[in-house]
């Protein structure tokens, strides 16, 4: 019987450890979703130039994507693209992801035992996560503004996006 007791534990601690990982795993991809998405915003608000090209822009954004977030936020808030509610949003944001990647292990190691710290952990990682995607969202209607305001119609961007994604779904299938 103490065996079975054990075994029903060890199954336990497993569905917890599986439901943490989960829940780390979709928080960092919203994370890396945002992480991305405000090295663009970066760079079509204050660094690309009219008639520059794609090979170009291109460029510039792959340069952007490789630096720390942090290091991306500061660049969008040295450029005055963010309200300071927005920016302080994101400098939280920005805290929370450090946390989670270079410390949370060591801060949370008695989830799989403690109910009450796994839910606060949960509930962190749930809070990361819906806050990249508000700021996503954020992010997403500042670019179709500024988009608009320089003369590109909804319609082109449209019609652009649906190419995109024809080649993304092309590509997977190879």
């Amino acid at each position: 019987m103490e065996r079975m007791s054990t075994l029903a534990q060890q199954l336990a601690k497993a569905d917890r450890l599986a439901a943490v990982t989960q829940s780390i795993g979709f928080a960092l991809w919203q994370l890396q979703a945002l992480e991305g998405d405000a090295a663009g915003y970066f760079v079509l608000l204050a660094k690309a130039k009219k008639g520059m090209g794609l090979t170009e822009g291109n460029a510039l954004v792959e340069k952007a994507q490789g630096k720390t977030f942090g290091a991306t936020l500061h660049q969008i808030a040295k450029a005055g693209l963010l309200s300071p509610e927005v920016e302080e949003r994101f400098a939280k944001l920005l805290a929370e992801r450090n946390w989670l990647v270079h410390r949370s292990r060591a801060d949370s190691r008695n989830v799989i035992h403690n109910d009450k710290a796994m839910s606060a952990l949960l509930e962190r990682l749930e809070a990361m996560a819906d806050e990249s995607l508000a700021l996503l969202k954020f992010i997403g209607t500042e670019t179709t503004a500024f988009v608009q305001s320089h003369g590109v119609s909804m319609d082109y961007v449209a019609k652009v996006s649906k190419q995109l994604l024809e080649q993304w779904h092309a590509a997977d299938a190879l």
